[in-house]
Order: C-alpha cells, then structure tokens, then sequence
C-alpha cells in the first residue's frame, strides 16, 4: 500500500479524465489524498475511501501573492500528509506542488497535458512562465508528456531533462464509457459540434465565424458549442450573441457528453494549442469524423482524410474550407470515416492502458526505493 498524494487544479478534470486512476489505485489498497478546488463533482469522490484535500486555487489567475500563498498550501499539506509520493496534473500544481516537493524531498511525477497559453505568447510572460515550469519540475521523478511536441519543447527549453520525459497517450479514452453509437440517419440535418470551454484558445470565435459563412449557404447545417463559461475569459458573450441571432446553438456544459457526441455528425476544434484533446479523442470513440486544428494535440487524433479532416489554425477560411469539404462528402463515406476513427481509438488510445502505465511507472520506482 503506497500513501499517495494527486495535486490536480478541479475537481471536474479529475473526475472527467482521471477518475479510472483514482479507482485503480484504490482498488489496490492506496491510501490516496486529492487535493483540488472543489464543485459537485467532489461529491463522487467522497463516496470512496480517497480523502478530499480541498485547495484554494485559481486555475487561471496571475496574481503572484496567491500563488505564494498556494505553494505554502501545498508545503503544509506534504508536512501533514507525508505521502510517499505525488503525482501532479495541470499547470499550477505542477509547479507550486511541485516546488514545493522538491524542496522537501518528496517524489512527485508531473504531467503535461499542455503548457497553457503563456508558453506561445511570446514576451516577458512566456519567459516567467518558463522559469516557474522550470523550479517546478527540476526534481521530478518523471514528467509525462501527451505529445512529442511537447516533449521537445521542455526539453529544448531546459524545463526538464531527457531522462525525465515519460510519454502517455494523452488521458485516454474510456471505451466502456464512450461507445460506438450509430450514425445519425441519411436525410437529416448535418451537425457540426464543438465541444471545449469557451476560451480564445480553442477557436471559438473561428468557429463563430465559419457557422455565420456556412449557414448562409448551407440551409440544413447546424452550429453547436458544448462546454463551460471559462473563469477571467469573456468569449462567452461572443457565443451568446451568436445564439441570440441563431448562427450557432450553445448547449452549455453537461456533465455527460455522450448524448450530444452521437447525435452529432462530426466534431469540430479549431484549437491554436492542445496536449491531447480529449474532447476529439472522445468524439472519435463515439464514431464520429474529427474536424481539427492540424496542430501537435489535435492531429494524433485522427487520419488525414481518413477518419477526418485538418486545417490551419487561427485561419477561418481554411476552418470553412474544410467545413464545406466535408458537408460535401457523400454520406456513406461519413459513416465509413467514423468507424474507422473508433478502430484507431481502440487500437492506441484505451484509458485502461493509460492507467496501466501510470501505475506500472509507480511500482517500479517504489520497487526501487525499497531496495
């Protein structure tokens, strides 16, 4: 039995992407804490035996006295806790965590699902948030990366070593979870969905854009945005004019996607950055087309031409373009392409191999440490 600690941002990403971890290593017998800031979703959590370590953080906010404030959290609940080791998901914690365990002599395992959108900015920004990448993950045991590009790049920026990067094919995919579902009837309305926070990042306001062009031309084709408000980001107005005016339908956040996945006829993300998006990886579990960004993150999830489509991001015509290719694809071929998506899904991106390597990389080095 290993007392663990996992050092998320919320609640909701643990539970939607992480909790098969949580759940394995439970079943094992580990004494697990985690430690986010909590909604709803925490609720699950607490029905098992984890203990909840609710953490006053601000998944997006810049302000340097709260972040201080977080790293003498996370220094004061490693001193309580005393697991033997951590593991860290999303920005913060990967660097106030683990700061703070390499300072007192913790192991800690990071992932990264992607570097944020400070990383690509350019600036006095991007090199703060270099440093502070770098102070986290100097002492890492491991540091995880979803996609090689991303593993270059830490590397190359001297944010971590060679012989720490691990690779994980990105969350994975509950395959239980997201079944095949078959494809919406020939005759119907074409639905295009969009599932991802309302952020600039992913290319919202692209896609806002693309559905004003496309409905105007294309009378049987549907816009629709399903995700939550981001917290500090006002793009959410933008989506709600777009709905009052009927150019797209915002569905808001559900806790469950699936229903929406298969009513959908293929999955739209103009992201300018991504680890490994889910939300595609998802949408390609269910059976359906990928319509995405050809972007490190976005590109692994599909085949060119094969099971979907890319295009430039931050380029609406090249968004359209490929919008209007694919609403021209005959129907059988729709259907072809979703099956074939759910064949690559199956094959590379199963959650339970994602949990599998997690826990194999844990023994290994808990192995080790007792000899």
């Amino acid at each position: 039995m290993t007392r663990a600690l996992i050092a998320i941002n919320q609640a909701r990403v643990l539970y939607d992407f992480k909790r098969e971890l949580v759940d394995a290593m439970l079943e094992r017998g580990d004494e697990l804490y985690l430690s986010f800031e909590e909604d709803f979703r925490a609720q699950e959590f607490r029905k098992g035996r984890a203990k909840i370590v609710s953490t006053p953080i601000d998944p997006r906010g810049v302000n340097p006295l709260r972040d201080l404030k977080l790293y003498r959290f996370y220094r004061a609940t490693l001193r309580e806790l005393k697991p033997e080791l951590v593991l860290t998901f999303t920005i913060k914690p990967n660097v106030y965590c683990g700061y703070a365990c390499g300072r007192l002599g913790v192991p800690y395992f990071a992932t990264l699902s992607g570097l944020g959108a400070a990383m690509n900015g350019g600036g006095l920004l991007e090199r703060v948030s270099t440093f502070l990448y770098r102070v986290g993950l100097k002492r890492a045991e491991k540091v995880f990366c979803q996609n090689e590009s991303i593993a270059r790049r830490v590397v190359d920026d001297q944010i971590a070593r060679e012989e720490q990067i691990g690779m994980v094919s990105g969350s994975g995919v509950n395959l239980e979870r997201f079944r095949y579902a078959p494809y919406p009837d020939e005759g119907g309305e074409l639905v295009f969905l969009l599932v991802g926070r309302l952020m600039p990042d992913k290319g919202i306001l692209e896609y806002l854009e693309a559905a004003r062009r496309l409905r105007a031309e294309y009378g049987r084709v549907r816009f629709q945005i399903l995700g939550a408000s981001e917290r500090g980001c006002d793009t959410y107005r933008a989506v709600e004019r777009a709905a009052r005016d009927g150019i797209v339908e915002y569905l808001g956040y559900e806790l469950d996607a699936r229903p929406y996945l298969a009513k959908a006829s293929a999955i739209v993300l103009p992201s300018y950055h991504e680890g490994l998006s889910n939300a595609l990886l998802e949408g390609a579990a269910t059976g359906r087309p990928i319509l995405a960004s050809a972007i490190p993150g976005c590109a692994e999830t599909f085949e060119e031409g094969v099971t979907g489509f890319g295009f430039e991001p931050r380029n609406v015509d090249s968004l359209v373009a490929t919008l209007r290719r694919f609403i021209e694809t005959p129907y059988s071929r729709r259907v072809e392409m979703g099956v074939l998506g759910r064949q690559k899904i199956e094959k590379s991106f199963s959650r339970a191999d994602v949990v599998k390597e997690y826990l194999r990389v844990i023994d290994e080095f808990m192995l080790a440490k007792e000899r």
